[in-house]
């Protein structure tokens, strides 16, 4: 009788084991992950605002298209695919990566660090562009290139309190990441001003042609990563 009892137990927790490791491993869409918060999406670009608080983990989620992830955060996590590798990370605020999905990929993120983990990604949703490459001059002398290939380029422009950018038209689309809570003032091709706060974390989205410069009237550093998108 201690046999089939212990029998019956084993089987039990065998059970229980293998229905809790299946839901585990239950992954969703992006835009179905609850710590991806979905804050702007056009044809080309889906951008979601991530933040994973500390000691927290992200659901599985899939990706099925290149993206720019810009940190907002210094932060320690650990990229887990899912029935793959567990990948440790030093996140540093104000970096910017770029990813190319040949494949999607299945992941959760681990924050095992003490601080939040806050991240920009942008999902480039068009294709690639099949046209003859186009060389389009840098946005300024004050924009400084972290990544180019032919999906994007991602400058970043820094100002210090009182200095201007020159006047730049941005020829191709794309966004805009403020790094900083800042005061700015932007003057536009006419000479309109517009006094501006934008927040850490905030996106502006640039159409091809816009033309501008900033000023940073603030007391503290601007700093933003523009992403060129090459569509």
């Amino acid at each position: 009788m201690n046999k089939r009892v212990f029998l019956i137990v084993a089987v039990t927790w065998f059970l229980l084991s293998f229905i809790i490791t299946g839901f585990a491993q239950v992954s969703v869409p992006i835009d179905k992950e609850p710590m991806h918060r979905l804050k702007f999406e056009n044809e080309f670009v889906r951008l979601f605002d991530v933040l994973v608080p500390a000691g927290e983990t992200t659901k599985y989620h899939i990706h099925l298209y290149d993206g720019v992830s810009v940190r907002v955060s210094n932060a320690q996590i650990i990229d887990e695919i899912m029935g793959g590798e567990r990948t440790p990370f030093e996140i540093k605020y104000g970096a910017a990566t770029f990813g190319v999905r040949p494949s999607p990929l299945t992941h959760r993120v681990v924050n095992s660090g003490k601080s939040d983990f806050r991240n920009i990604f942008i999902e480039i949703l068009a294709g690639k562009n099949t046209t003859p490459a186009v060389e389009f001059p840098i946005l300024s002398d004050g924009h400084v290139i972290l990544i180019d290939n032919e999906r994007v380029r991602v400058n970043r422009l820094t100002l210090k309190p009182g200095e201007s950018s020159k006047l730049h038209t941005h020829q191709m689309r794309g966004l805009g990441i403020i790094l900083y809570d800042s005061d700015i003032e932007l003057i536009a091709h006419d000479g309109t001003k517009r006094k501006l706060e934008p927040k850490a974390g905030d996106h502006v989205w640039q159409n091809a042609g816009t033309t501008h410069n900033i000023k940073n009237i603030g007391s503290t550093v601007f700093e933003a990563i523009d992403i060129e998108l090459k569509l």
